[in-house]
């Protein structure tokens, strides 16, 4: 752990420096350039968005809240390391307890992107995550996910997953549809829901 958090805070320190150049390096695969090129501009363009989680930091992520700028963002990861390369506000934890740390209904938007398949893959833990995240959304509030519709990242896939049953399906920010397969190599989708603006 020590030699892996001390080469993940020299990653940041030179990411920071090439960025303050105005060179932001990034993934330049389809899925993090539709993320990051008109997901994540649509949600800062929406003024009921406010509030913010990100779920999943790594390197390519850094900058993740700077394209938020009109949010507060908090960002949360499971590996303390991986702390460098979360935002101002960051939680280390495992997403099954994120209602232990985020108030009921104080968030406008919770974005899941690489955690599904990727350490997030018990269905129990995955359940947990999920109903954890729907509580925390305010009414009308959003639940995006990115996941990998391949083997063996998709052993839970989300129509499987009775934590997205309570929610309404919806589109994806930016995007006139529910599912979008951003990347086919990976078959890497996102796919977006909403906490219903009332109880049924």
């Amino acid at each position: 752990m020590p030699g892996k958090a001390g080469f993940y805070r020299t990653t940041a320190r030179l990411l920071g420096a090439i960025d303050r150049r105005g060179l932001v390096l990034r993934y330049r695969y389809g899925d993090r350039r539709l993320l990051e090129e008109c997901v994540l501009p649509a949600l800062d363009a929406d003024p009921a968005v406010a509030d913010v989680l990100l779920v999943g930091c790594a390197w390519y992520t850094r900058h993740y809240p700077a394209l938020l700028p009109s949010a507060a963002v908090i960002t949360m990861e499971i590996d303390p390391a991986k702390a460098v390369f979360g935002g101002a506000h960051h939680i280390v934890a495992d997403m099954a307890h994120v209602d232990a740390h985020i108030a009921p209904a104080s968030l406008d938007a919770v974005i899941c992107n690489g955690v599904l398949g990727w350490g997030l893959d018990h269905p129990a833990a995955i359940e947990a995550a999920f109903t954890g995240a729907s509580r925390c959304l305010r009414p009308g509030g959003l639940f995006l996910l990115g996941w990998n519709d391949i083997a063996p990242r998709n052993a839970c896939p989300p129509d499987t997953i009775a934590a997205l049953d309570g929610l309404a399906t919806a589109d994806i920010p930016g995007l006139r549809t529910h599912s979008v397969v951003a990347q086919a190599r990976n078959r890497h989708c996102y796919q977006a829901w909403r906490n219903r603006c009332r109880p049924e």
